[in-house]
């Protein structure tokens, strides 16, 4: 059987991979889950959120996202990122100024978020195509209370944060296809959305609040793929309405010329969340006055009620599992 490229599907991390994870320990409060974003461990009456993650799909960007996407997983269990280790593995025939290049992008955005590189390896690897990144971040949680992708409860409002596809339309913006028919500067306008790319931030201001139930980072997959992974984590139904997702016009630009799916392109950047009907009000007050853009896209509902979502035109679809993301579809 033949793989295909991007995230293993979750039938095959059930079958061989969930099963064959060690020895159990005790000190695991949260383990490898579908949807679950980082483990969480009591090590020493601490508890402590552990996540690691690759880079694999950019060129331009791979050491500035190779710190906030792990720094964003840890951030969903309500934790503070603090210490990172790299893995860069770089391509026959690279120069000493692209390994310049990815080194000072992380220690910015290292920087940016308040943590410490603190290990991790360097080498030109034989066999791949571009310059790949494998991150570890480890994060402390302040009090007992975490979050999990699966504290999601039926009745619960379903939001997000800022919008569809913003790494993607990043990443994407790179192919000459897009630079050729939009010009630089849409090139730039879609690079600069890697300023959002964090969540640290709408992250802290979430954790604070009672009736946030739970917190999971849209990545591969994009919305519909981390809808789908925060209800199976929830074991739950939920139905989430397109027409209220909020999408850049430069992501609906470059969508519509490389034939993807806005819905289903890489989207870190964007956080999904739940909330307990009663405390949406407290939400929407507190990431207004942060000036952090949110929308309501939808509701989860009990097991019986199914998965489904909304299309532009109104029609009702079932929520499948996500398949390959739409990036690896437009990468050339």
């Amino acid at each position: 059987m033949r793989l295909n490229v991007g995230k293993v599907p979750n039938e095959i991390l059930r079958d061989i991979v969930f099963p064959r994870l060690g020895v159990v320990n005790s000190s695991v409060l949260l383990g490898p889950n579908i949807g679950e974003d980082a483990a969480i461990l009591r090590i020493g009456g601490k508890l402590v959120a552990f996540k690691s993650d690759p880079i694999t799909g950019s060129v331009d960007e791979v050491g500035f996202l190779a710190i906030h996407v792990n720094a964003n997983d840890i951030a969903t269990r309500g934790a503070d990122p603090k210490w990172f280790l790299q893995c860069i593995l770089l391509p026959e025939g690279s120069t000493l100024e692209s390994l310049d290049k990815i080194t000072w992008q992380m220690d910015s955005a290292a920087k940016e978020i308040g943590v410490s590189i603190v290990g991790g390896h360097t080498e030109v690897t034989p066999g791949i195509e571009r310059a790949i990144v494998v991150g570890s971040m480890i994060g402390i949680i302040r009090n007992s209370r975490f979050f999990t992708s699966g504290g999601a409860r039926p009745g619960d409002l379903l939001y997000m944060t800022k919008y569809a596809g913003l790494e993607g339309t990043a990443i994407l913006s790179s192919d000459k296809r897009i630079l050729s028919s939009q010009g630089e500067s849409f090139v730039s306008r879609c690079k600069s959305l890697l300023t959002l790319i964090s969540v640290v931030r709408e992250c802290r201001i979430l954790r604070e609040i009672e009736g946030v139930t739970s917190m999971h980072d849209l990545t591969e997959g994009g919305v519909l793929g981390g809808v789908w992974e925060l209800a199976e984590a929830a074991s739950i139904g939920v139905s989430i309405d397109l027409r209220c997702v909020p999408v850049l016009p430069e992501t609906r630009i470059i969508c519509e010329e490389l034939g993807l799916d806005p819905y289903r392109l890489i989207s870190s950047g964007s956080l999904l969340f739940t909330v307990a009907r009663g405390s949406e009000r407290e939400v929407e007050l507190s990431l207004k006055s942060s000036g952090i853009p949110f929308t309501k896209i939808g509701a989860l509902l009990p097991p019986s009620e199914g998965r489904h979502y909304i299309d532009a035109q109104g029609k009702i679809n079932p929520l499948e599992p996500p398949s390959t993301d739409e990036l690896w579809r437009g990468v050339k």
